[in-house]
């Protein structure tokens, strides 16, 4: 069974690769015409340790061009969608593509952030690409991962373990009460694994999330553990914490952080996995095991 990859250099690329040739799969990787060398080669380092080169395979496309999408599913049985949903506009040409072509099968990687009783922009996007999923007549699954974590190149806990190492500390904004469900990578990509052939699962979403909910104090206690507790943590309580990010803006205007940010995480961000564990026997790592994981290839890198 061939499968068209689409999104392939986003940081769980690599994983779902590996996960997809470890089950015998053969992929076809759409990168774009400007994609560093050191973006596949990463990817077909790969292929190369787990043996099967001629399984991986890449073509040249443009996701602004529905013709160019086209052209890298002629092959392919099946596709496997890792764009953010968020980019209504790939996505709405991915299934244009699709719909032109002979393929049925799709997965598409959400993002519990639809789940988040904030409204935004980026949740209204995903939820009208979700929308498009949904109605597009295709054997679909949508996988709603919650925060994922497991890769130097994710956007969350490298981070956070990269500032903790640079500063000796880490600040919490609020009591840290609130309730965090971050999933290994590797588990996602299990995920998309299990789902692929499995009628089972067709038109169908699911949460997925890691083993069990963590306060967020919690959490930070098992970094610090993990990381030999040499790191101070600074507890900031959220009205505080919206000034001090306000003033910080103005002093940075480049900065990601806005005073917004801090309301949305007080939520609790706690997801049941029951129908993914009963459709597909999904069984994510506990927290502890996959940050330990994290930590020693970060070390390594």
């Amino acid at each position: 069974m061939k499968i068209s990859l689409i999104g392939t250099t986003t940081f769980i690329g690599p994983a779902v690769i590996g996960r997809l040739l470890e089950t015998g799969y053969h992929i076809s990787c759409l990168v774009k015409t400007d994609t560093p060398p050191d973006k596949t080669d990463k990817l077909k380092n790969i292929a190369k340790i787990s043996g099967k080169e001629d399984r991986l395979s890449f073509y040249t496309g443009n996701l602004h061009s529905t013709d160019s999408i086209l052209a890298h599913l002629k092959d392919s049985d099946a596709i496997v969608c890792l764009i953010d949903l968020k980019n209504t506009e790939f996505i709405r040409n991915v299934l244009t593509a699709i719909s032109r072509s002979h393929i049925k099968r799709a997965i598409f990687i959400g993002s519990t952030t639809v789940l988040v009783p904030f409204e935004s922009e980026v949740k209204k996007a995903k939820l009208a690409s979700e929308d498009m999923i949904k109605n597009s007549g295709l054997d679909y699954t949508i996988l709603r991962p919650s925060m994922i974590y497991g890769t130097p190149e994710d956007r969350n806990f490298s981070k956070m373990i990269a500032f903790i190492r640079k500063r000796g500390f880490f600040i919490v904004f609020g009591n840290g009460n609130n309730l965090i469900q971050p999933v290994y990578v590797d588990d996602v990509a299990n995920a998309v694994a299990s789902c692929l052939e499995n009628p089972v699962t067709f038109g169908k979403t699911y949460e997925i999330s890691g083993k069990s909910p963590l306060k967020y104090k919690d959490m930070i206690q098992i970094v610090k553990t993990k990381l030999g507790g040499q790191f101070k943590v600074y507890y900031l309580p959220v009205g505080l914490s919206r000034f001090a990010v306000k003033i910080f803006g103005k002093l940075s205007p480049s900065s990601s952080l806005k005073p917004d940010m801090i309301d949305r995480s007080q939520i609790d961000k706690a997801y049941s996995y029951e129908s993914a564990a009963a459709d597909f026997g999904y069984e994510p790592l506990p927290f502890e095991t996959g940050i330990e994981k994290l930590i020693k290839e970060l070390e390594e890198n």
